[in-house]
């Protein structure tokens, strides 16, 4: 299929960052590829992403089914040939006890905040290799850099893909694939509003701005990391959280 828009997948496209971002994609030109687990809601997103010239697709699909995830980027690029971008949004917030060592949220979280970034990224990069040309960005955390209590499996899931973010940008340089990470703090979500709300006067006092972010104060530095403005720029954690690491 022959396609004048530059196409960009997003994974957790269903729902807060994702949804955000896949928006801010599609008013800024780019058809988008849906990911996401719930089908009414991602329906809903392709409404909202179709308009103008533009167009959306979406793909129910579980992002720790490694096999199931190249399948499906794989004919993504078969039918709409060069993707210019992959936005790795997707993931959960569960409380978790360090100190229990069997405690199953643990491995739920690193399966879909880690390897739920993991995979779509391999999946993808030896189409990007073989372009010469692309852009990833991963959504972490301040809590991969500053910690927090009760959700350490979290910290340590988001911090284990600003990781992989470095390496991999450092292998992808050669191929003129840009890898970059976006750090939110608090951020206004269905996942985090109840939360937000209960402890909103700490957040307020912690973060310099005084308020959470709204999904689309994320979104517009991710399309901004996908786009050919950013070419130069590679390996990068921008923080976009209110100064939250200046308090």
């Amino acid at each position: 299929m022959t396609t004048k828009n530059p196409q960009v997948i997003v994974t957790g496209a269903s729902s807060g960052i994702g949804r955000a971002t896949a928006i801010a994609l599609a008013q800024a030109g780019y058809d988008v590829h849906l990911i996401g687990r719930n089908a009414t809601r991602l329906a809903k997103v392709q409404q909202a992403t179709t308009f103008a010239g533009v167009t959306s697709h979406r793909y129910q699909l579980e992002l720790t089914d490694k096999a199931a995830v190249k399948t499906t980027f794989d004919q993504i690029v078969a039918d709409f040939g060069p993707i210019a971008g992959l936005v790795n949004s997707a993931g959960i917030f569960l409380t978790t006890d360090v100190t229990d060592y069997n405690d199953p949220s643990w491995a739920q979280i690193m399966a879909v905040n880690f390897n739920g970034t993991l995979y779509p990224t391999l999946a993808l990069l030896p189409h990007l290799y073989a372009q010469g040309k692309g852009s990833i960005v991963n959504v972490t955390s301040v809590d991969a850099f500053d910690g927090i209590l009760d959700y350490d499996a979290y910290a340590a899931s988001k911090g284990a893909v600003t990781s992989l973010t470095k390496t991999l940008a450092i292998e992808g340089a050669a191929h003129n694939v840009r890898l970059n990470a976006v750090v939110p703090g608090v951020t206004d979500t269905e996942m985090t509003h109840e939360r937000i709300q209960a402890n909103l006067a700490k957040y307020q006092a912690k973060v310099p701005l005084g308020r959470a972010a709204q999904a689309q104060e994320i979104a517009q530095p991710i399309v901004f990391l996908i786009s050919e403005a950013a070419s130069y720029i590679t390996g990068q954690s921008l923080h976009v959280n209110g100064g939250w690491r200046l308090a």
